[in-house]
């Protein structure tokens, strides 16, 4: 289930003041949903494989490479998930700290992670590694069901920003046992990732691996009615991207339909 549900049905209708400044939106916080979904169990059992090995995974792939869908597919199968949704904004880090601690949290009603809210927009190093240790900390001592997953979605808007570095690495070293980190994004951050992939920290999951095989392509051409012929085709053409299928499974979905009415 997602952690913030139940949040967002009861503590407010769109949005919640979480202090005097900062307005918390629970759309962000919630696991997107999709329609036309197409399962795709070779990747969950590559994320599967990659849960059991690192504490965290970066799946990083362009617009319309399917990440968020994958991401929310697997987030299925986990109990507790908190997922955010991250843009332009939360490069700020007030902003950010604040959805951060919150998606964790799962109750505005109670409070408990105003103590952790950072009231500097620029931190240095130390105070961004001392909220992130705070926050797990309160994190793992909360006798509430806990994520035993968590979600970071266009983590590539906040790459940029001063305090990511020491953001991500807190974070990685700070994570509960249990728990597992993905992080979704455009591309990989300017961070020595292969020496978090050497330390058994980090798994990555690139674009290639992402794109839709032919399997999964008949899968999905199949919920729109197209007919078989057009599948090999389709997917040539698209090179697997899921965007770009799905906007060729529309439209011949759609001749399809109208080739039918004019025969009938």
């Amino acid at each position: 289930m997602d952690i913030y549900n139940e949040v967002a049905s009861t503590s407010f209708n769109r949005r919640q003041s979480f202090s005097d400044e900062i307005h918390l939106f629970a759309e962000k916080m919630q696991t997107p949903k999709f329609k036309n979904f197409v399962k795709r169990p070779r990747l969950l059992e590559v994320l599967e494989k990659s849960s059991a090995q690192f504490g965290a995974t970066l799946v990083t792939g362009r617009a319309g490479t399917g990440k968020t869908a994958l991401a929310a597919q697997f987030a299925r199968k986990h109990k507790c998930v908190a997922w955010l949704s991250i843009d332009s904004t939360d490069s700020n880090w007030k902003i950010f700290s604040a959805y951060f601690s919150a998606s964790l949290d799962g109750n505005l009603k109670n409070g408990k992670i105003k103590k952790t809210l950072s009231r500097n927009s620029a931190p240095d190093e130390s105070e961004v590694s001392s909220l992130v240790e705070n926050t797990l900390e309160e994190f793992c001592s909360s006798k509430a069901e806990k994520p035993n997953l968590i979600v970071l979605d266009d983590a590539h808007y906040i790459y940029d920003a001063e305090w990511f570095g020491a953001f991500f690495n807190s974070l990685l070293y700070a994570l509960p046992p249990k728990t597992h980190l993905l992080v979704l994004s455009r591309g990989a951050p300017s961070l020595p990732l292969w020496r978090l992939r050497s330390k058994q920290v980090l798994g990555v999951i690139d674009e290639k691996l992402l794109a839709f095989d032919i399997d999964e392509t008949r899968k999905l051409f199949r919920k729109f009615g197209c007919s078989p012929e057009t599948i090999s085709q389709a997917h040539s053409k698209s090179f697997g991207r899921i965007s770009h299928l799905k906007s060729l499974a529309e439209s011949s979905g759609l001749m399809r339909s109208r080739q039918r009415r004019q025969t009938l």
